[in-house]
């Protein structure tokens, strides 16, 4: 059982993650024996961005979105899956958007740093898996490159799940939309017109749909061949999709979508036993075999 932290708080460090799933509201001595009393106790880091989302949608949408699926999550586990939401990273690799005003970026090296460090914390802390939840497509690659050289700086069990792959609920955006759109279109504007409409501007919305130059069998998404790109390539607002057809209801309907499956993928990865590791013989019992 978590402790009994009150759901009412007159701090709000926590954000959207419900406090007693929160890592930061615990002493050191409670996480210790947590990590003690539970051999799955499981952490989740949130690496989100703080970047450009065209003229309608604030530079937080990223480190907005995460945390608020996350924390949703976190409210329907089970009291017995120690699961606990660690302050989130909301800085992200955002070079792509660096030419834009409002976007602030680590470079590649940083994030793998920030990683590894956090990484490091947590297994020092004695938690034996670490869950990587990112919410920035830009962040997928040095997740993807990276994840597997903290299980081996650490000893943890690491996992990564991108928000932006699971529970995408078919039909909900166009075709057309879904082809080429990347940040700041449908998808992204319902979610933010959902979860805080009060940010959104949606009378400053454009739309802008990139459009590959004749049938050259390469694009920037999608295709076998994919050229590299930053956002003023593609888009003279920032945005990178058409924003028009988003709606509150759509947005709604792809949280908790979202949310649904990232409960289950995190109760889950908690509930993995303990792996057996195989060590592959020395030269010399090979031979005697």
């Amino acid at each position: 059982m978590l402790k009994q932290i009150p759901d009412t708080l007159s701090v709000k460090v926590h954000g959207s993650i419900p406090p007693s799933r929160f890592w930061g509201y615990y002493t050191w001595q409670e996480i210790d024996r947590i990590a003690k009393a539970d051999p799955n106790a499981t952490a989740v880091l949130s690496v989100g961005a703080v970047e450009q989302h065209g003229p309608h949608l604030p530079v937080i949408t990223d480190s907005l979105v995460g945390p608020e699926i996350l924390g949703a999550a976190l409210a329907r586990l089970p009291d017995d899956a120690m699961v606990l939401g660690l302050p989130p990273t909301v800085y992200g690799k955002s070079v792509e958007h660096e030419e834009w005003p409002g976007t602030i970026t680590y470079s590649g090296d940083t994030l793998r740093a920030v990683m590894l460090d956090i990484a490091k914390s947590v297994a020092r802390s004695g938690f034996s898996k670490l869950v990587l939840l990112g919410s920035h497509g830009g962040n997928n690659g040095i997740i993807d490159d990276y994840f597997r050289d903290l299980k081996m700086a650490t000893g943890l069990r690491v996992f990564k799940i991108h928000l932006g792959s699971i529970a995408n609920v078919p039909g909900l955006t166009s075709p057309e939309e879904a082809a080429v759109a990347m940040h700041g279109g449908d998808a992204e504007t319902s979610a933010v017109r959902h979860l805080a409409p009060e940010l959104v501007q949606m009378e400053r919305a454009e739309g802008y749909l990139y459009r590959a130059e004749g049938d050259v069998g390469y694009s920037f998404k999608g295709q076998d061949a994919i050229e590299a790109w930053v956002s003023a390539d593609l888009s003279q607002s920032g945005a990178i999709g058409n924003p028009h057809p988003s709606s509150p209801e759509k947005g709604k309907t792809a949280v908790e979508a979202k949310v649904a499956r990232l409960a289950e993928l995190l109760e889950a990865i908690y509930r993995q036993p303990k792996r057996e590791i195989f060590v592959a013989p020395t030269a010399v019992e090979a031979a005697v075999s």
